[in-house]
């Protein structure tokens, strides 16, 4: 089925669900102009507040009501009045003198102090058992670390990183028309740099380019060189030597060694090392917590928890008081170009390949007047310190979920369990296994926490509203746009867009215009074909960027599915007679074994959230949409009436009565 654009000639009011959209009026010239209003102008949330059950002290801190208001800059626009200087040469070199006035920290001595810590010192002492300072030389042991040390980093080259930072300035203006950041959230990060104490961003991951485009923002905000922590297997030698010079930090594969080996030991203890030596000197580090996108095996990286892990043992050994954790994300109209497989393990990155995909990009943007817009987000700053003493004053008498689950489906207990004694297992890999059971389970529970914030605060892109409308078959693209926006932002979130609703759906169709097929059946009105195979694939990858905004009715619509399936006759239509009545404890089973059935990665609960809450949090989106109505003896019905109708869609797609899968995306009319 196809998707009309309605594209109306003229002369004829347009209009959208929330009133007049456009009118037509007299230039006193004998023109007929068009006024456009603007669009999200009304009301916008402020996401990245920290949470306040874990962290109550850092909530109330490094925010102010006053900072929600301060809208937003492009990190990428750097003009005269970015420099020292003024005159027309500088408006032509502004970009060559912007990099030179950088402040960049020089590194001394950091190979000396990290031989000096104490724990290479014990190795190389043979103190600890096992240890690799036992019977060997300690001149081949001092060598062994420095080859460890030339894995891991270099000394950032201050005139390196400014030939990189001007380089990068002039090819993200030539891929991007905007790079957007909330001054809001920049204040908040740079009063908590302010404090003393390191920062930490913990990020989620689109592409290559995340680890290139943050550590400029930070550099352009005066925040300093950032410390990114790369994937040693998505680069080449060659490139891995280059991102070293610039910052870089590489995880040398001996740390993932058992625990009885030697080379294991010495090479964590390099990484700790490593750590506390940035963490002490106050430079900002950069880790990501998610795994690239096309990566298989779990959403959560194992390789971003280890350097999680280093960081946790920093602060509780007490080599820094404390440090602070921002979570952040970036998210992008289409994620840019980049060769294949360059995320996965088995085809690195190498040097002259980035270097070819850069100029593939700059010829296929060469008088593009649709480029791409960004949003880097940077929740509210959280004491690490704070959240360990909280997280381990509620761990007594928890259980996993299967535990509590499993008498429930072997039969042996009909009862909604204390679901406030849940805690989540999962099997620990890597560099971790040196960390106790406990600290393990910490930076798990502190990682999953951090990745629900930050995709929590990403905003939803427009191609990602207008690839959910174009798989849906919405019929009135200009309508159905404005309407699942406002959806987005009453359910908390951000969208990163603004301006005209036209010129908004124009720019989307824009970027998807290689996924897509434009035909025009008559004077003004357009068709919109998604094309059948990759377009489609690419489609539904960009549209699952609004999973997390309608996560809730999807799991409570398909435990209310799943409840029906076995009242309803296997041969009969799929027609409820009446109300059917459904028990809160029917309903909060299904969705725990729902719960225990789906990865942990997909729900994205946050630990101290218990599943009480959550299905609690469920049935209340259910009843917001209409589709379930609460009953004073807390009994939940299913109504056929019309009130609860959903809103246009495809024929075949309908609401709880029918066959196909409920829909949990409500018009205005149901809100």
């Amino acid at each position: 089925m196809a998707t009309m654009l309605e594209g109306r000639c003229q002369t004829q009011p347009r209009s959208s669900p929330s009133g007049r959209e456009a009118s037509l009026w007299s230039s006193g010239f004998g023109m007929k102009l068009e006024a456009v209003t603007p669009f999200l102008g009304k009301y916008r949330p402020f996401v990245g507040r920290c949470c306040q059950t874990c962290t109550p002290k850092s909530w109330e801190s490094l925010f102010h009501r006053s900072i929600t208001d301060l809208g937003f800059c492009n990190v990428i626009l750097v003009k005269e009045e970015n420099t020292r200087f003024r005159g027309w040469l500088v408006r032509r070199l502004c970009y060559f003198l912007w990099s030179l006035e950088q402040h960049i920290p020089p590194c001394q001595d950091v190979p000396q102090k990290i031989m000096e810590s104490t724990g290479v010192q014990n190795l190389l002492s043979g103190r600890v058992p096992g240890g690799t300072g036992e019977g060997q030389v300690p001149d081949l042991v001092k060598k062994e670390v420095q080859r460890i040390l030339g894995h891991i980093q270099a000394p950032p080259r201050p005139f390196l990183v400014r030939l990189f930072s001007w380089a990068l300035l002039r090819f993200l203006n030539c891929l991007f028309l905007n790079v957007q950041l909330h001054k809001g959230q920049m204040k908040m990060v740079q009063k908590a740099a302010q404090a003393g104490l390191p920062l930490v961003l913990l990020s989620t991951h689109k592409t290559l380019l995340d680890g290139i485009l943050l550590p400029f923002m930070l550099l352009s905000q005066g925040l300093g060189v950032l410390r990114v922590a790369w994937d040693s297997r998505a680069c080449s030698p060659a490139l891995r030597a280059l991102l070293r010079k610039l910052g870089g930090l590489f995880l040398p594969p001996e740390a993932s060694l058992s625990l009885d080996s030697s080379e294991g030991l010495l090479a964590r203890a390099v990484v700790q090392a490593v750590i506390e030596q940035l963490l002490v000197s106050g430079q900002p580090l950069l880790i990501f917590l998610e795994e690239p996108p096309g990566a298989l095996g779990p959403r959560l990286s194992a390789l971003g928890q280890a350097w999680v892990g280093f960081v946790v043992q920093a602060v509780q050994v007490g080599i820094v008081p404390d440090a602070l954790l921002v979570p952040v994300a970036v998210t992008y109209d289409l994620v840019p170009d980049a060769p294949c497989d360059i995320d996965h393990a088995s085809a690195p990155l190498g040097l002259w390949t980035g270097a070819l995909a850069v100029l593939r990009s700059l010829w296929s943007r060469w008088g593009c007047s649709h480029r791409i817009c960004s949003r880097v987000h940077l929740a509210q700053p959280f004491s690490l310190q704070e959240y360990i003493v909280s997280a381990r004053s509620c761990w007594g008498g928890r259980q996993t979920l299967e535990q509590l689950l499993q008498p429930i489906v072997l039969g042996q207990c009909t009862a909604v369990p204390d679901t406030e004694k849940e805690q989540e297992w999962t099997p620990i890999t890597g560099p971790l296994l040196a960390l106790k059971e406990e600290d393990q389970l910490l930076v798990r529970r502190l990682s999953c926490h951090v990745l629900s914030a930050s995709v929590g605060s990403s905003a939803v892109m427009s191609t990602a509203i207008m690839a959910t409308l174009l798989l849906f078959k919405h019929q009135k693209l200009l309508g159905e746009f404005s309407w699942l926006t406002e959806e987005i932002l009453l359910r908390g979130f951000d969208v990163g867009f603004s301006g005209q609703l036209r010129s908004l759906l124009q720019h989307s169709l824009s970027l998807l215009r290689a996924h897509v097929a434009l035909l025009r059946i008559r004077q003004g009105d357009l068709l919109v074909v998604p094309q059948p195979g990759p377009g489609l694939t690419h489609l539904a990858q960009l549209s699952a960027e609004l999973l997390p905004v309608f996560l809730s009715e999807a799991v409570g619509a398909c435990a209310v599915r799943g409840l029906l399936a076995g009242r309803v006759p296997p041969q009969g239509p799929w027609e409820l007679q009446g109300i059917l009545l459904l028990s809160q404890n029917e309903l909060y089973r299904q969705i725990l074994l729902l719960m225990h059935l789906l990865p942990q990665d997909l729900l994205l609960l946050k630990p101290c959230q218990s599943s009480y809450c959550y299905c609690q949090e469920v049935l209340d989106r259910l009843i917001q949409c209409g589709l379930l109505v609460a009953e004073e003896s807390w009994a939940t019905q299913s109504s056929c009436s019309s009130s609860c109708r959903p809103p246009p869609r495809k024929k075949g797609s309908s609401s709880v009565r029918t066959q196909s899968s409920p829909s949990v995306l409500s018009g205005p009319s149901e809100t």
